[in-house]
């Protein structure tokens, strides 16, 4: 009840309301729209001004011709290269129904918590079938790691077409898992027909999905349980997958990455060797940056530099070794028999989805639960079946240890969650987010504020300088929501420039290597920051939503 609470109320606080029954222009809406009216493009007509360019997948294409973004262009229509798995189960069914859209985040809502649901359940078979006697308050303890300790609750930051299919992905490989292992508990044949079935929607979300459902196809045949019932109906989910991309692109294994729109570097999956190791250090390594004020624990932004080729696609991210550090647990869960068969799925499933992953050269948090899910539950699984053949003092330590890697785990992917990719929880919701700040906050200096009064008198020469050399002189809040005040030089050019949240304002200042007083001040009542230089004002700018603590004030 607690992770659903917390599901639900996480894909709403940015500001993501469940919209019921009004057409919505959610990709998966648009989608299911086309299913429903008897093709295969999105019900989204391409603007004429697009089709008539030379190249219309042309990343520089004008910013007034609207397009898709990251959809894909062919013979003159919309498709989207995310899989159709989630229009199919989830979106189309709705549609039929209520003939209404169905919101976006609601689907991630369901899928993750669906998905969450399948995990629990698929350690508590391991520890039925293992005979494991842990104790509630430890059961407990790791529901929540599975809930919480997975990068779940970043991805429910912002729900959009990637994050549905991403969640629609996860939903289905934890419910393959869940039946395989009733598969190798129950002697009925409906187990291993669900698990192929859910293997297969998996693929029909995530395509590199395959890779999980390829192991527990091995799985099924060393063991020699059932192997038919579990191929047929993922073989046949497989053949309706080529089918369908026949029909759109004339080819069964394209997917339409090729004829995305897209910006540069991105659409294109080409694995490569030299993407491994920047690939281990993003998704694996990259610490968390930790600060003093709410939440404590943030994305680096821009991401932290590390020897990558130039077209590699990074974004923030935080490493899955700080998200869920009981993952080396994972190991014990390989080798504990007791678990049974399919606990050899969950870690070579998610140490290939990984390897795979970081050859590709795209890097970004979200991608973390295509692996992450499947480790945790193998890791937790694995102290599980450690802490239930301890005893004494030995198995109070590996309680001790399981449990302060657990509670790291989760503050560290509530933080992250809370801060999000653009944190849109600050952008959108300032007056919510101090709120929650101020209960974690005793102290005032590291307490944020709300559009504070805030003033700086600052001394400094305006004088020519390189070009583009950047000279900080008045700085309040965080990154991306902060307020900036500099100088910057373009042509020898000193440039007074005020900015908040991506927007700018500047002036051209008169070069003079006399110090000159600048003064900033903030008007909460006006909303707007007032700039004087040389005892004139030369600044005004509109800044809506300024939130900081008196540490994050940086005068020069």
């Amino acid at each position: 009840m607690l992770t659903g609470c917390y599901y639900e109320w996480g894909v709403r606080a940015t500001g993501t309301e469940f919209q019921w029954r009004t057409e919505l222009p959610g990709y998966y809406d648009l989608l299911a729209r086309g299913f429903a009216n008897g093709h295969l493009y999105v019900a989204y007509d391409p603007d004429p001004r697009l089709l008539a360019l030379p190249n219309p997948l042309d990343p520089n294409i004008p910013q007034d011709i609207p397009k898709m973004f990251d959809a894909v262009l062919y013979n003159r229509h919309f498709y989207l290269y995310h899989g159709a798995g989630p229009a199919i189960m989830l979106f189309l069914p709705w549609r039929l129904i209520v003939q209404h859209d169905l919101p976006e985040g609601f689907a991630v809502f369901l899928f993750c918590f669906g998905g969450y649901l399948f995990a629990a359940l698929t350690l508590t078979t391991f520890l039925r079938v293992g005979q494991i006697r842990i104790g509630a308050a430890l059961y407990g303890l790791m529901l929540l790691a599975l809930g919480f300790c997975t990068s779940i609750p970043f991805l429910l930051n912002r729900t959009m077409v990637y994050e549905v299919a991403i969640a629609g992905g996860y939903f289905c490989v934890a419910g393959g898992f869940y039946f395989l292992a009733k598969m190798f508990a129950s002697p009925s044949p409906l187990w291993p027909i669900a698990s192929g079935l859910t293997f297969g929607l998996a693929v029909a979300c995530r395509p590199h999905m395959v890779i999980a459902g390829g192991f527990a196809l091995l799985t099924v045949a060393i063991a020699k349980r059932r192997t038919l019932a579990f191929l047929a109906p993922f073989a046949a989910v497989g053949l309706l997958i080529a089918a369908y991309n026949f029909a759109r692109f004339g080819n069964p294994m394209e997917f339409g990455l090729k004829y995305q729109i897209t910006g540069p570097f991105q659409g294109q999956v080409h694995p490569r060797l030299v993407n491994a190791l920047p690939g281990i250090h993003y998704m694996l390594l990259t610490r968390p940056v930790f600060t003093k004020v709410f939440p404590w624990a943030l994305l680096e932004w821009p991401p932290p530099d590390f020897p990558r080729p130039p077209e590699y696609f990074i974004e923030p991210i935080i490493g899955a070794i700080f998200l869920a550090p009981f993952l080396p647990g994972a190991i014990v869960g390989l080798f504990a028999r007791r678990l049974g068969p399919a606990r050899w799925t969950l870690v070579l499933s998610g140490c290939s989805i990984f390897v795979f992953l970081i050859f590709t050269g795209l890097s970004t948090q979200r991608y973390e639960v295509d692996f992450l899910p499947w480790l945790a539950l193998a890791a937790a699984a694995g102290f599980a079946a450690l802490i239930g053949r301890s005893a004494g003092v030995a198995r109070w330590t590996v309680c001790a240890i399981f449990a302060a890697a657990v509670v790291f785990g989760i503050f560290i992917n509530v933080a992250m969650a809370i801060s999000g990719p653009f944190d849109d929880l600050m952008k959108n919701k300032p007056a919510r987010y101090v709120a929650i700040a101020g209960w974690f906050s005793p102290f005032e200096v590291y307490r944020p504020v709300l559009n504070p009064p805030l003033s700086a008198d600052i001394v400094a020469p305006i004088a020519q300088k390189p070009d583009h050399l950047r000279e900080d002189l008045f700085l309040a809040g965080r990154q991306l929501c902060r307020y900036e005040l500099f100088l910057d030089h373009l042509d020898g050019q000193p440039v007074l420039v005020s900015r908040f949240c991506g927007s700018d304002v500047s002036k051209k200042m008169t070069p003079d290597d006399k110090p000159a007083l600048i003064q900033a001040r903030y008007s909460p009542e006006l909303r707007e920051m007032m700039v004087r230089a040389r005892g004139e004002e030369v600044l005004r700018q509109k800044v809506e939503g300024l939130i900081t603590a008196p540490a994050q004030v940086v005068r020069r």
